[in-house]
């Protein structure tokens, strides 16, 4: 036997386990509730996203591979076991291997096509349940932000903290730029404006810094018994400083849950705009050979119970089209809006000005109010 007929391509190899794994889970785990059978032939229909010569139709008992509008192969769905996985992958994998055979694009991409086909699968699930894969990073890179976070002293009273993403590190950054300040602070700026999130449990270390008790966060999935509920511990960063936290339209998940938080917990005060309302939890998935999928599985719920999702939060300050040659008292004091519209406000120095004149016309009443009992 000739050397060369021993290798075998690993990625070619996985395919099977792979397809295997990612239907189970989809199957057992997505928030949705989509039935192996119709996830299954989404991936099929992946197909359709290397050429545009290829069509895959679902004809009701039979999956069919059309090639330049024509007939070119039909296959059998599983008889009696829509979960079963197993059939699933196989009858995907012979999906592949015909359109391989009629089309010369495909054929050239063998090597990424399942990775293509579940990424085109994963991404119709819903708008944020995604999946990656090393050979795909040009088409699906998770984002990546210049810095994670960013805190400095403003004249001398304020600490600013600016969180771009929420990661197990960002409570003890912001431990770290406390105890760095400690004998200044009298009062926090957290800046969460497009902030897209980042992990759960960061907004949920970060939010128990400022509370001793209560529910930070609670979780609830598809089914009964998922429901999950975060509560703070009775260690406090720092004690009677006011807060107030900075949002806009692109504040979303994570950082969503940590405005909420604190603002019904009445340890701080939110200004800005609507927030993008994305209040669902995607769990990451390790999958074979450096890929990966975040797959929705449960809706985010503020301590008083109030969904997130396609909601977002309403800030206690409205700064919808405010403008920086505004004036700050007359932003500050006209009328609450019933509805306070999303607004990319990430670049707007008026806001974080509003922000930090509260703060002061908050610790001037503290310190007034502390001369009045001595």
């Amino acid at each position: 036997m000739a050397l060369w007929t021993l290798w075998v391509n690993p990625a070619k190899a996985d395919n099977t386990a792979l397809l295997q794994t990612v239907y189970q889970t989809v199957n057992d785990e997505f928030l949705g509730n989509v039935p192996m059978s119709q996830f299954a032939v989404w991936t099929m229909q992946g197909l359709q996203t290397m050429d545009k010569n290829v069509r895959i139709a679902d004809d009701g008992s039979r999956v069919t591979l059309y090639y330049k509008s024509k007939i070119y192969k039909s296959l059998n769905k599983p008889d009696y076991f829509h979960d079963n996985k197993e059939a699933w992958a196989k009858m995907t994998l012979k999906m592949l291997k015909e359109a391989t055979k009629v089309s010369p694009v495909i054929k050239q991409k063998d090597f990424e096509a399942v990775d293509r086909m579940l990424a085109y699968a994963v991404a119709k699930l819903d708008k944020n349940s995604k999946y990656y894969s090393d050979l795909l990073q040009d088409d699906n890179g998770l984002t990546k932000f210049s810095r994670e976070y960013a805190a400095r002293m403003l004249d001398g009273r304020v600490l600013y903290i600016k969180i771009n993403t929420l990661t197990k590190f960002s409570a003890s950054n912001i431990k770290q730029s406390v105890i760095q300040y400690r004998d200044l602070i009298e009062g926090i700026i957290i800046d969460l404006r497009m902030s897209q999130g980042g992990a759960l449990s960061g907004a949920i270390d970060v939010a128990d810094l400022f509370l001793d008790e209560g529910i930070i966060v609670s979780t609830k999935g598809r089914k009964a018994d998922s429901g999950a509920y975060y509560k703070a511990h009775e260690d406090l960063l720092v004690k009677n400083v006011p807060i107030v936290i900075l949002v806009d339209g692109g504040t979303a998940s994570a950082a969503e849950v940590l405005a909420a938080a604190l603002q019904e917990q009445g340890v701080a005060a939110v200004l800005g705009t609507g927030t993008f309302g994305k209040g669902t939890v995607q769990n990451a998935i390790d999958l074979p050979d450096n890929r990966r999928m975040l797959l929705t599985n449960a809706y985010y719920f503020t301590p008083s119970g109030k969904p997130l999702n396609n909601i977002g939060l309403k800030p206690d300050i409205c700064l919808y089209r405010a403008k920086d040659k505004d004036n700050l008292l007359t932003i500050l004091t006209r009328e609450d809006p019933e509805v306070c519209f999303k607004e990319d406000r990430a670049e707007r120095k008026v806001d974080l000005d509003i922000a930090h004149e509260l703060l002061i016309s908050r610790i001037d009443a503290n310190r007034a109010m502390v001369a009045q009992k001595q």
